[in-house]
């Protein structure tokens, strides 16, 4: 008969006797941090050691991270900054042509989306999302020698194939390295600085229009420069970027197994490279996904606007020289209100659904006003174009929200690439709202937006915080009264082939927030 050892894996105390009610599985399916634990053992660090380790990951990965975010809403605004560059005239394009340039990016980001999640739970992170800027990258520079709507709409489509990788990947990096109340308070700085791009863009396409070269449009230099820019990033995130903690080469071995110590509280593992079914159907029958799906989808049903700004500022009466700095506010109010959510979120706890519901109240004042306001009061109506933006707070907030009350390394990619095919759906329909028949008030539209992508999610992160609260308060229940393992066992074969078994924390075994009842949802 084959003989049973039972040993700890880390300094958390764990009872020598295992209940049959504790998790057991082979030590294929458990976390990547499983495996470092085997290689070394290390006690919790310290707060002077976690301070350290934070600041080193804060320094390589957000750094990384937020020159990554603005980068990408660069690349995403090239077709509405080039509306107004000449790319219009140049590709022969009507309205409708244009705003299906608009969906057919987010056809092909959907149809993506699950392969790119799967791809980046069976591969290294940090390099699939690298070969998917490069990509990105190249495919911008293919918008060049672009002269019709055909040609425009291949290459927008292959555009939305390499994005649907990165956000995905950018949460799975953040959901690794840091706390869930760091989290919340991280995303917001991130999203501020991808959000803060029609900055650059407005200052890029100002730049642009004093380049004369002929034939060579300002909208192609345009094209040369962020395609040029997306491609060195890639190069960089291949060669300096982590895959996760344990492949860090900015920490040491211990501060790898401490660095993971660190996040404890999240009580979910790191990264599981085995695809789990039974992790899959629950992440499809968990209504919180769901929910989090639909809050997605409502609240992109505003973001046609992204390619229309251009458009809708300068049919106001601006000029074209006018037009491209004046949307440079829109990036400056969205890099305010995003940097004070982030200071609210890291000053408050359990506070992601108030600030999400309160973001959402100058987007609906936005639309009342643009409803309402006569169209020669073209300042008024320009500062309700502008005020819209704190409407980036609640989904920087909300999607790293749904990252966070999954646990499970496949339920928690499944969440997350079901989150973004919500999110596909909003962009692949809200093109289509400007209508050229709705021009130029766009009555119809502001009123679709007010309701869908304005009150429906406002009410939608309202439930999901009772949903959650409701949860929790069942599991502190439960808690008390001793009926809660914070530990599991693995099963291995030894050099001997004897079966042995390890009692090991429960976040080592990558189970879901459903199947660890210690897990807590954040609010």
């Amino acid at each position: 008969m084959a003989s049973k050892n039972v040993e700890e894996t880390s300094s958390t105390e764990i009872p020598v006797e295992t209940p049959a009610q504790a998790p057991k599985l082979p030590d294929k399916f458990a976390d990547e941090s499983y495996k470092l634990f085997s290689q070394v053992k290390v006690e919790p660090p310290t707060a002077e050691e976690a301070d350290r380790i934070r600041k080193k990951s804060i320094r390589w990965i957000l750094s990384f991270l937020c020159v990554g975010y603005h980068l990408m809403y660069v690349d995403k605004q090239t077709l509405g900054s080039s509306s107004i560059l000449g790319l219009l005239e140049d590709g022969h394009l009507n309205s409708n042509q244009y705003n299906w340039l608009s969906s057919i990016f987010y056809f092909g980001y959907l149809l993506a989306e699950w392969p790119q999640n799967w791809a980046l739970q069976r591969f290294p992170v940090a390099k699939w999302l690298a070969g998917n800027l490069i990509v990105w990258g190249i495919i911008l520079l293919l918008h060049i020698p672009c002269n019709n709507f055909a040609s425009f709409f291949v290459v927008r489509f292959f555009l939305g194939l390499a994005e649907a990788c990165i956000v995905p990947a950018f949460l799975l990096t953040l959901s690794m390295f840091f706390t869930y109340d760091e989290q919340a308070v991280l995303m917001p700085i991130m999203w501020a600085a991808g959000n803060s791009s029609p900055i650059t863009s407005g200052l890029l396409s100002y730049g642009v229009l004093w380049i004369k070269t002929g034939s060579f449009a300002p909208w192609r230099w345009f094209m040369v420069i962020t395609g040029t820019l997306t491609v060195i990033y890639g190069v960089l995130i291949w060669l300096f970027f982590p895959d996760n903690p344990m492949s860090a080469h900015f920490l040491t071995l211990e501060e790898r197994a401490q660095a993971i110590l660190r996040i404890s509280s999240n009580h979910s593992g790191i990264e599981q490279k085995r695809f789990k079914r039974h992790q899959l159907i629950e992440a499809l029958k968990d209504p919180k996904t769901w929910l989090f799906f639909l809050h997605a989808w409502s609240q992109e049903m505003a973001n046609g606007l992204t390619n229309q700004y251009s458009l809708i500022i300068k049919s106001f009466g601006f000029t074209t020289l006018q037009t491209t700095l004046l949307g440079c506010v829109t990036g400056l109010t969205s890099l305010v209100s995003l940097g004070a959510a982030a200071v609210i979120l890291a000053k408050t706890r359990n506070s992601r659904a108030w600030i999400s519901a309160a973001a959402y109240i100058p987007p609906m004042i936005s639309s009342i006003l643009l409803i309402t306001l006569p169209w020669s009061n073209r300042w008024g109506l320009l500062a309700a174009i502008w005020i819209r933006s704190t409407g980036g707070i609640p989904y920087s907030v909300v999607m790293i929200w749904a990252a966070n009350c999954s646990a499970g390394h496949t339920k928690k990619t499944t969440v997350i690439a079901l989150y973004h095919v919500g999110y596909g759906l909003g962009n692949i329909l809200s093109p289509q709202l400007f209508q050229a028949q709705y021009k130029p008030r766009y009555i119809v539209t502001w009123w679709v937006i007010l309701w869908i992508a304005c009150v429906l999610p406002t009410i939608i992160v309202l439930y999901l915080r009772w949903y959650l609260v409701k949860e929790n308060k069942r599991r502190d229940l439960l808690a008390q009264r001793g009926e809660i393992r914070e530990f599991g066992v693995i099963e291995h074969i030894d050099e001997s082939g004897e079966r042995q078994e390890e009692v090991v924390d429960a976040r080592q075994l990558d189970l879901t927030d459903r199947e660890n009842l210690a897990f807590r949802y954040v609010l």
